[in-house]
């Protein structure tokens, strides 16, 4: 028995050694090539056959044969006449099969044309690959590999780029030059797809796979016949940075993706809404100024064939789940535009999101014609046009000044008790200058006769100094002296100004013809600059009544009667509501800044 249990145990020893060492050589020969990187392009470049494929090999940098690919070699200076001779034209469509690509090493590779599609399937390596220089005329594929960095510099990319569970540290295009040739698509897919009115440039499906860090610095996006889609569905990111990219011909769409450390939106232009379906990024780490796509805003994009839900989309409404997501969407750019003290970035985003509050108190009312539901959407109309929703109290000063300038208007065609004018006014006026003309009265008569009563108190004042000089101070008497010769000043040298301006010296009817031109233009010159003078202190009167009343200050009487006293009451009711809705929006904006 016992030599059955040592036998037994020796068996399963040797077994187990057994498993363990073909364990170790199954992974010893998990790839059954090794080639260096200048063979591999040679191969392709040599390859005749429809398809190359190269399966279970490693491609690793050799120092001695790789010179053309040196990681030394320049790769951010834009190529040269002589890359341009050393281009090599790979035929077949490339698919790369469970291969290790070089790892941990940088290396190059440059100035190939690939005319067909080339495709990575479940490969690794985490060194970094870098592609300069090279043209893909049909596009690429990478699928369910693990990589470490992937950088295209100075590229052509023809046709799109399908990333699909890929896990990879970086990658990364740079100053490269994208395209969407539609008449592939009719080749590959027949009449069918002739009419197809977009085309995938980027396609990336992680679903739970992560990219560590995509980059897209400086490329071009050239225009085409259909719209090209970057289209990022799932996955989680580290970085997403966008620099200095045209996307006016293109659409960007994020689908239930995740950034955590860092997105960077920066020089971009855009006119086609920004996708963002559940997209979820970092409020302290975003640089993307609002004005890249205030223009467009944000939308939810289903079918690309069909026009996006945006901010101004009317059957937006009618899907609460869109509308919500929408909503969120907004809100996340606004409380992260706040967290950054980005005011301008914030208020902008923030007149999208109450246009669509407005959108849907419009789609509220025509469900349901009630005044509430009518006065929840003209109100907001209102405060758009007023304040931009409370987020411009100077447009809303603007437009106050505007409303006040409008009744001075009104109220400068009516009486006023502060200045008088009215017709009896005028008459009086008019009557007074016949006079002046049918009689010897001089321009100082007119005056003298005005200012009579005047006089006489002046004289009397005087007298009564005189007589209170033993029966008062000193002091009192000496007081008095300054305030009867200011009088007297003005007095004479009125009458001085009226005795130099004298033209008519007589009556009208006697002064001789040329006598009379001279007097009659000069008369009419006289008359217009008063009526001017009039006008004038009119419109400064109408303007002040109007800010008295729009300010509702009420210093006293209102100086104006009939139908123009109830336009006073209307404006001032009209300042109450604009003044209010004015210092809220300043007082909004001064505590968020």
């Amino acid at each position: 028995m016992n030599n059955i249990n040592k036998a037994t145990k020796i068996l399963f020893i040797i077994l187990l050694c057994n498993i363990t060492f073909s364990t170790h050589l199954f992974s010893q020969n998990k790839y059954k090539r090794k080639i260096s990187i200048t063979e591999w392009i040679e191969e392709m470049e040599k390859c005749k056959d429809k398809e190359y494929v190269l399966e279970d090999t490693e491609i690793f940098y050799d120092g001695s044969k790789d010179s053309l690919y040196s990681p030394l070699l320049p790769r951010f200076i834009k190529p040269s006449d002589k890359d341009k001779k050393r281009e090599k034209t790979i035929f077949p469509p490339i698919r790369i099969i469970n291969c290790k690509l070089p790892n941990n090493k940088t290396c190059q590779v440059r100035n190939i044309i690939f005319q067909n599609n080339i495709t990575f399937v479940r490969c690794e390596g985490a060194g970094q690959l870098i592609f300069y220089n090279c043209t893909f005329k049909r596009g690429m594929d990478f699928l369910q590999s693990n990589l470490g960095t992937l950088q295209f510099s100075y590229c052509s990319i023809l046709q799109r780029t399908v990333v699909i569970e890929l896990q990879i540290s970086v990658l990364s295009f740079s100053n490269c030059s994208l395209y969407t040739d539609h008449s592939i698509i009719q080749k590959r897919y027949g009449f069918e797809k002739e009419n197809q009115s977009y085309q995938y440039l980027f396609r990336i499906n992680q679903n739970e796979k992560k990219i560590n860090a995509f980059t897209l610095y400086d490329c071009k996006i050239l225009p085409t016949e259909v719209m090209p889609i970057l289209y990022f569905k799932g996955g989680k990111y580290d970085v997403i940075q966008f620099q200095g990219i045209d996307f006016s011909n293109s659409i960007v769409d994020f689908t239930a993706c995740s950034v955590k450390e860092n997105l960077m939106v920066r020089n971009c232009k855009f006119k086609q809404p920004f996708g963002m379906y559940q997209f979820n990024f970092p409020k302290d780490n975003t640089s993307f100024n609002w004005n890249q796509i205030d223009s467009v805003g944000l939308g939810l994009y289903g079918n690309y064939a069909q026009a996006p839900y945006t901010h101004k989309t009317d059957t937006l409404i009618s899907n609460v789940y869109n509308f919500n997501e929408l909503n969120s969407s907004y809100r996340k750019f606004y409380s992260m535009y706040r967290t950054q003290g980005d005011m301008e970035s914030a208020n902008a985003c923030y007149k999208q999101l109450k246009d669509m509050e407005t959108v849907k108190y419009h789609h509220l009312y025509q469900l349901d014609r009630s005044t509430n539901t009518w006065f929840n959407w003209r109100f907001n109309q209102f405060l758009k046009y007023f304040s931009e929703y409370g987020t411009n109290p100077v447009q809303s000063l603007i437009i106050s000044m505007w409303v006040i300038l409008i009744f001075a208007g009104v109220y400068f065609f009516f009486y006023s008790d502060w200045d008088g004018i009215n017709r009896a006014f005028l008459i009086k006026k008019h009557r007074t200058i016949m006079q002046y003309f049918s009689s010897e009265q001089r321009l100082e008569d007119f005056y003298t006769e005005n200012y009579i009563e005047d006089f006489k108190t002046f004289s009397e004042y005087k007298n009564e100094m005189k007589e209170s000089k033993v029966l008062v101070p000193l002091f009192i008497v000496l007081l008095g002296k300054p305030l009867y010769l200011f009088s007297v000043i003005k007095y004479k040298i009125v009458s001085f100004i009226y005795r130099r301006t004298e033209i008519l010296q007589g009556r009208w009817i006697d002064l001789k013809s040329a006598r009379k031109v001279f007097v009659g233009v000069t008369v009419v010159i006289s008359v217009l600059i008063y009526l001017i003078y009039l006008g004038l202190i009119r419109a400064l009167n109408s303007v002040t009544l109007s800010i008295n009343s729009f300010s509702t200050l009420g210093f006293g009487a209102i100086p104006v009667k009939g139908a123009s006293r109830y336009i006073t009451i209307i404006e001032g009711f009209l300042g109450w509501f604009l003044l209010s809705i004015f210092s809220v929006s300043l007082i909004s904006q001064m505590l968020q800044n």
